[in-house]
């Protein structure tokens, strides 16, 4: 027991000095995290700083190299004597006849030899000639408008051009050329063509941290210089360099940032050379850049785990005096819980643990007193738990046990009501239990009565549905064949009627013959008179006119044949169209009566079409009252089995209330 309450007693030490330590721990790393975070940014900011210093430093070396030779080639452009020969000379052909030719020729000699480790070649051309000395003139079709150094004429202004090898020194070169302007005009050119190894080799000589290194970008943004000789005079965008780096370089932008050259980072800016288009770019590893500034947090990080264990030695040593007297309480208050009463206190304190120590000595004290309250109870509720309801108390009790006596003689009143109210209700459910079960039983037999009834009636339902079914079809049937018979009848009508309206055409066709045979008709007696004409013209005539009279007979014969046979066709066609008109009556007649057929067919099919859908709608009423017998069936056969379930339970209920009977007989009340 003095075992788990040292180990309570030191969970309480762990969980004090963890709490300290991790209030400590979470202010300090706040703390730290706030130091690490500004001091790393501080330093970053400055080291960055450094570096574009240091690259500004560069650029203004480059500047002023660069400026020397724009000085050499703009005072060459400003000679008289030079601009005097090139106006005077009149191309290749007339150089060394032209007034000037040695003075300027030795001008650009002595400053090709004013600075020999530089200056490779010093020449002033125009279109077709350059010229360097007395000895070095271009060669007969040279031309110069096809050089880059020519467009120091072109855009009229000092021209540097992109770095290329010397075929005779194998070094970098570059041309530096200046237009020369006289009366107004461009005439021609000076330049200079220098090795940029001293400035390449400045540039690469600058130290940049330990491993830090600087390039050279042409105006172009061709490498120049660069660590890596593979990478000289090729473009910005062809080596392995991060597109933001390649972004700035184009942009001209002066600021440090972070970027990515065959897969390692560094940290870098891009600062221009003057005027000259050229610029450095400065190359710091991102390892090194943030070497002092990891120093530095490793020396604060070390710093602040020896303040954390310090502080935790500390916080273990207070906490543990501040708890030895709590220890000793603890010691006192497990004899206590091992029921040993007569337990000596000795701790003394001023504080609020010696409070603690004089109200743990009142409590033993009364803690004596409460063993006889205990004792006496533990005697009633054994009492209790043998069936004796009828307590008594023989000491008067004080304090919370005084509540204790006054409930447990309340628990004895309850109990005594309670049981009572439960013999008599136990008695009253064994009865009602009997009831129960006989009505069961007979509910159960009405069920099965009532499901055999509800089977029967059913299966005449059914019998019905099938006839009404039937008769549903068979009416359909009947209005199918109606409906068919009412298409026929329509069908012959139109025929009828089309009959009708081509007896009405003849008969209009044999008007219209009438009309022509009486033209006929008239035709023949006009056709008479004039044979009986033509006769009496032949008599008159005599012999001569013999042969008239024959025709004119003969025209007499055919009129009267003619007049006899529109006379005998007047006559048929007059019988046709009596016999038209009697057939167009009667066709009339009969077309009315299909009509009326037609009607009456369609009335037919009207009554038929209202005995399917009443069919319908019987079949439908039918099958519900089936479904609804059905359901009926089901519900009156789960109730005969819930009637016969609740028998069951009714008797295991009686036999369960007299358990319960004989149980609270138990109990003395």
């Amino acid at each position: 027991m003095n075992t788990d309450h040292n180990i309570k007693s030191r969970s309480i030490t762990k969980k004090i000095v963890l709490t300290i330590f991790i209030v400590c721990l979470s202010s300090m790393l706040v703390a730290g995290l706030i130091i690490v975070t500004t001091v790393n940014k501080r330093f970053t900011e400055n080291e960055k700083e450094i570096l574009n210093q240091t690259a500004q430093s560069i650029s203004s070396k480059a500047k002023v190299f660069f400026e020397r030779y724009i000085a050499i080639v703009e005072q060459m452009a400003q000679d008289k004597n030079i601009q005097s020969f090139m106006i005077n000379a009149q191309g290749r052909s007339t150089l060394t006849e032209t007034e000037g030719f040695l003075t300027v020729a030795e001008t650009t000699d002595a400053t090709q030899k004013s600075d020999s480790e530089i200056i490779l070649t010093a020449y002033i051309a125009e279109d077709d000639y350059y010229l360097a000395s007395t000895e070095v003139i271009s060669a007969e079709g040279y031309d110069v408008t096809s050089k880059e150094y020519y467009k120091a004429v072109t855009e009229n202004k000092v021209w540097i051009t992109e770095p290329y090898v010397d075929a005779i020194t194998g070094g970098i070169v570059i041309t530096i050329s200046a237009p020369v302007n006289a009366d107004g005009s461009t005439i021609g050119l000076t330049a200079v063509d220098i090795a940029i190894d001293k400035l390449t080799t400045m540039v690469d000589e600058y130290e940049l941290g330990d491993t830090g290194y600087f390039s050279l970008l042409t105006n172009n943004n061709t490498i120049a210089a660069h660590k890596d000789s593979g990478n000289l005079l090729k473009s910005i965008d062809e080596v392995e360099l991060s597109n933001n780096i390649v972004e700035s370089v184009k942009k001209r932008d002066s600021n440090v940032k972070e970027y990515i050259y065959n897969n390692e980072t560094y940290f870098g800016s891009c600062v221009e050379i003057g005027d000259t288009g050229w610029q450095v770019l400065s190359s710091l590893p991102s390892s090194e850049l943030k070497t002092n500034t990891n120093r530095l947090i490793l020396t604060i990080v070390t710093i602040f785990i020896i303040l954390l264990i310090s502080m935790l030695m500390t916080i273990l040593a207070v906490v543990r005096r501040v708890t030895k007297p709590i220890r000793k309480i603890t010691e006192i208050t497990n004899k206590l819980a091992a029921g040993e009463l007569d337990v000596n206190i000795d701790v003394h304190s001023n504080d609020e643990i010696g409070e603690l120590a004089e109200s743990i000595k009142s409590l033993t004290i009364r803690l004596k007193e409460y063993i006889v309250y205990i004792g006496e109870n533990v005697e009633v509720l054994d009492k209790m738990a043998d069936g004796n309801l009828d307590m008594v108390f023989k000491n008067d009790y004080e304090g919370e046990f005084a509540k204790l006596k006054e409930a447990l003689l309340n628990v004895s009143e309850t109990l005594k009501d309670t049981i009572g109210k439960i013999k008599d209700s136990s008695n009253l459910i064994n009865m009602n239990a009997e009831q129960v079960s006989a009505g069961a039983q007979t509910l159960a037999q009405g069920t099965t009565e009532q499901a055999s009834a509800i089977e029967e009636l059913s299966a005449e339902i059914n019998e019905i549905y099938a006839t009404i079914v039937q008769n549903a079809k068979n009416a359909e049937n009947a209005g199918s064949k109606a409906l068919e018979t009412s298409k026929e009848v329509e069908q012959g009508n139109i025929q009828m009627k089309e009959m009708l309206s081509a007896m009405d055409e003849i008969s209009n066709s044999s008007s219209e013959i009438g009309k022509i045979i009486k033209v006929i008709d008239d035709i023949a007696f006009q056709t008479n008179i004039l044979a009986l004409n033509a006769a009496v013209e032949a008599a008159r005539a005599g012999s001569a006119g013999k042969g008239f009279a024959v025709v004119a007979d003969e025209v007499g014969n055919l009129a009267g044949k003619s007049a006899e046979a529109a006379k005998q066709t007047t006559a048929l066609i007059e019988n046709s169209i009596k016999a038209i008109n009697n057939g167009t009556m009667l066709a009339g007649r009969t077309g009315k009566s299909l009509a009326e057929i037609v009607n009456k067919t369609n009335e037919t099919n009207e009554l038929i079409d209202e005995i399917v859908k009443a069919s319908s709608r019987q079949t439908v009423s039918v099958n519900q009252i089936k479904g609804g017998i059905e359901q009926i069936s089901s519900v009156v056969q789960e109730n005969a089995s819930t009637a016969e379930s609740s028998a069951a339970n009714s008797e295991e209920l009686s036999g369960q209330a007299q358990l319960l009977n004989d149980l609270v007989n138990h109990f003395k009340i």
